[in-house]
Parts: C-alpha cells; structure tokens; sequence
C-alpha cells in the first residue's frame, strides 16, 4: 500500500469554517468544520498527532526521493522534509480561521498540532464550569410574577436551547416540570391544575395552561381560549396534600409532612445542575455540521 498522498485544495472550504473568535459558542462549530477541512487537506492525522515525524535517515539522499516520486504526491510517514511541509501547510490553514485578536495571540505558536492543541485545550478547560452556569440557568431560575409570563416562558426555553452548546437538551417533560416548579407561589393555582391532571399533559398544554391563566387575570375567561389546555377548567387540586377545594398556598396541612400525594413530586426540581441527574435515555447528545 503506498504511503504517498495528494493534498487537496480547501481553499473554497475555509468559508464553510466559522471564524473562531473567542466565543465559547462558536468554538464547537469551528473545531469540527476545522477538522473536516483539515481531513480533505490530508493533514489531519500530523494535527492531531497521529503521524508523528519520521526519521532522518542520514544514508539517504531524500532530495532525491521526493523529485522522483513528486508526482505522486507527498510521503509524510516516510519522508521528513514531506512532513514538515504539510505540517507548516496544515499551520498556515488554522491561522486563516482565527479572528485577527487570536491571530496576534497565537502568532509565536507552532508548529500546526501545538497550535491545535493549544487553542483546544484552551477552549475545553473551562467547559464544566461553562456547563454549571448553563445548567445554573435552566434549573434554578425563579418566576417573577410582575413579569409577563410569555418572559418565564421564553427564558426556560432559550435556557434549554443554551444546553445544545454542551451537547445536552432536556426532553420537553423536563422542560414542562421546570417551566411549573418555577413559578411564582402566586400562581398556585394553576401550577396545582397542571399537577392533579388526570392524564400528563404535553409542553404545548403547560405552556397554554399559563397563558390561559394569565388572560383570566386580566379578566378575560379561560374557556374562551379553546386551543388552550382543558386542564385549567379542571378543579382545582392541593399539591401539599392532594385534596380538592383549596390551593397549596391556603393549606391547612403543615408543608412536608406525611407522604406525598401521586403527583405533586411533579413540581419539585428534576435533574438539577449539582446532582448530575440526567436520565441518559432522555440527554440528546448533538452532533454539530
């Protein structure tokens, strides 16, 4: 099998590679567009580290080697001066994808794999605690009732759609029980609704519950909103102690105690940030193009 290869063109490509500009979000996308170019250029493997360089060997003429096979391209696992040439080649295609402040900074960095490395490394050792301040977003922000509700709403969903960017996403039911467990005590009553549902209900009939309940306030009548969630007409249940007639906040029961009722565990907090709870069967892990 020969060891020579051709290398290819990506001038046209390097469009395709989103400028790394020092943004955490936009490292992802870079990294993987990044290593595609460099796999059709046929340097990736001297990047990465793979094909480390060859041995000299000093008996050799390989000025003479490398004119008699030139047309058949280079020969990097065997000829040294064909490494080092796709090497600077492979130096030269990651700095045209640097901003020019990433450019300055890694301008005495090389060759092309520590340059690589550098930057990765550079990116990746902040990834928990980037990681902890997405999941610190999604689990743990409160509802503010002077706010309007469509606001909680989009803020849980931009908070979930953040999560892509370490490659997680919370399935819609853990979006609909973060979206309840939040809200204000002042909304009580509906989150009490949801809960005491005889059948689970989907995002979309969450997100029409509050948004029903949000009219109601402003005087407008729930069932006049017929594609929102039936649910909300539905009595009123307690989620401290499970019994109809009466909200949570009004409850007679002292909070905690005695078991819970089936369903009012739906309004604790799943999966917070600190517990690393994901249910690995729900974690969407995302593949970047």
């Amino acid at each position: 099998m020969s060891n020579y290869r051709q290398v290819h063109n990506i001038a046209a490509m390097l469009s395709s590679i989103v400028t790394l500009d020092g943004t955490e979000a936009v490292f992802p996308r870079w990294r993987d567009r990044l290593e595609g170019v460099l796999g059709m250029q046929n340097t990736l493997d001297i990047v990465k580290g793979s094909l480390t360089r060859p041995k000299e060997d000093i008996k050799t003429d390989s000025s003479g080697v490398r004119s008699a096979d030139f047309t058949k391209g280079y020969n990097p696992r065997e000829i040294a001066s064909d490494w080092d040439l796709l090497l600077d080649l492979a130096c030269h295609t990651i700095r045209l994808t640097l901003s020019d402040p990433l450019c300055q900074r890694y301008r005495k960095v090389k060759p092309a794999h520590r340059l690589y490395s550098t930057i990765v490394n550079a990116y990746e050792k902040n990834t928990r605690a980037r990681q902890m301040r997405l999941h610190e977003a999604f689990w743990n922000t409160r509802h503010d009732p002077n706010e309007p509700i469509a606001l909680w709403i989009g803020q849980i969903q931009i908070a979930a759609d953040d999560l892509l960017t370490v490659k997680e996403l919370p399935t819609d039911r853990q979006i609909a029980d973060r979206l309840v467990s939040g809200l204000n005590p002042s909304w009580s009553n509906v989150r009490d609704a949801i809960v005491y549902t005889a059948t689970e209900m989907s995002l979309n009939d969450v997100v029409g519950a509050m948004e029903a309940h949000k009219v109601s306030l402003n005087g407008i009548k729930a069932n006049d909103l017929a594609p929102f969630s039936a649910a909300y007409t539905k009595q009123i249940g307690c989620s401290n102690c499970g019994r109809r007639g009466h909200r949570s906040s009004d409850c007679p029961k002292p909070k905690n105690s005695g078991k819970t009722k089936a369903g009012a565990a739906a309004v604790v907090k799943l999966g917070g940030y600190d517990s690393g709870s994901y249910d690995e069967e729900e974690e969407v892990h995302v593949v970047y193009e």
